[in-house]
């Protein structure tokens, strides 16, 4: 259950994530019901469309089993253990962790915790001194009920026990008819088997062709008895089946081609690179991202596999920017939340659109913060 303590920050509790933000922004916290909780969406509400005026704040968004963290200011969030602020950020700090089952996710004031009694909170927007937030998509899964136990077998073996059909629609053993049909119930058990030797009556199957109603894989219930009994019997093992003749493995014929062998793959030779502000020069074979932690998302194979590049800048994204080649063109996707800025030769900066595929050429150049730059550029040749 979701409680928090009395207080006086502006606070939203929804099931997609919590939002804590200073008293003056009630009416912004408020608004996001109505509003997605990711970063972007966070930050221009609480900001009023003014990066300088961006208070202090923390907001938690759940995305899948992970919790998406972005903390400002004084404030710290908490997570098994697990403790996130923001007071050494320019802007904002930015994490993300794992949820695991009936986790707690904990924002309150850097400092000694409120007191007074937790109240209990399903979801809406209510003045805290704190939150303790347990998101419903981690809460323990429910003990599997059991089995019911199987019906207790009975003594009587019904007919499929011993019939083998095999195209038939008849069954195997007809019921008995006409006057002299017994009229007593089947036996509770099978009854004590008989000696070795056949009993009387018993007729080897016929050998011609079967009819269409008799697939010759039908035996009688007195047949299988005998067979049981002789089984049963010292020295009288089942015979076993002699064994089919051996098929030698195929031969190629002499002239046949040799079998087609996929060639080995070739190493995909760069066409462009990225000149980075810090002097580091990043060839683009496939797919490359940028950030200060950058994480694989998806891939459809090891050479689908992009390479990442790490920057120490506290103003870039975990994972800010995707650069991905294909020969000569060259496409950069934002995935930041902070933006990145587009410069082609001869124009004014303009900024990408988050999420969307962009394509560049030589000489452009990518803002990733007011310290990290890349161009685009030829690939050197000693790669």
């Amino acid at each position: 259950m979701t409680s928090y303590l009395p207080g006086e920050l502006a606070t939203l509790v929804t099931d997609e994530g919590v939002v804590v933000s200073t008293p003056d922004r009630l009416a912004e916290v408020a608004a996001l019901r109505e509003r997605d909780l990711a970063a972007p969406t966070v930050v221009e509400v609480l900001s009023r469309g003014d990066l300088s005026a961006l208070p202090e704040f923390a907001a938690v968004r759940l995305e899948g089993a992970e919790a998406r963290i972005l903390v400002r200011g004084g404030l710290v969030v908490r997570v098994d253990g697990f403790a996130v602020d923001g007071r050494d950020a320019t802007m904002w700090t930015e994490a993300t962790a794992t949820l695991g089952p009936g986790a707690a996710v904990e924002i309150a004031p850097i400092g000694a915790p409120a007191a007074g009694p937790a109240l209990p909170l399903t979801a809406g927007v209510v003045r805290s001194a704190g939150v303790t937030w347990h998101p419903a998509s981690t809460a323990p899964a429910p003990a599997p009920a059991t089995a019911p136990a199987p019906a207790p077998e009975t003594g009587y073996a019904p007919a499929d026990e011993y019939t083998v059909v095999r195209g038939s629609q008849r069954p195997a053993v007809p019921p008995p008819s006409g006057p002299d049909a017994p009229t007593t119930p089947p036996p509770s058990a099978l009854p004590p088997a008989p000696p070795s030797v056949p009993p009387p009556g018993w007729q080897p199957l016929p050998t011609g062709d079967p009819s269409p109603e008799h697939d010759g894989h039908t035996i009688t219930p007195a047949q299988l008895q005998a067979l049981r009994a002789a089984a049963a019997q010292p020295g009288n093992a089942p015979a076993t089946p002699p064994a089919g003749p051996a098929v030698p493995p195929a031969v190629a014929p002499p002239n046949a081609p040799p079998p087609t062998m996929r060639p080995p793959a070739v190493a995909v030779r760069p066409v462009v690179a990225l000149a980075l502000s810090t002097g580091r020069v990043v060839p683009v074979r496939r797919r490359v991202l940028i950030g200060r932690s950058p994480r694989i998302q998806q891939v459809g194979g090891s050479q689908n596999l992009p390479a990442l590049v790490t920057v120490d800048d506290p103003y870039v994204s975990s994972t800010h920017l995707e650069v991905s080649a294909d020969g000569a063109r060259v496409t950069v996707t934002d995935m930041s939340t902070n933006g990145t800025l587009l410069a082609r030769q001869g124009r004014v900066p303009v900024p990408l659109d988050r999420g969307v595929v962009t394509e560049v050429a030589l000489g452009d150049v990518l803002t990733l913060s007011k310290g990290l730059t890349a161009t685009v550029v030829p690939a050197p040749d000693e790669v």
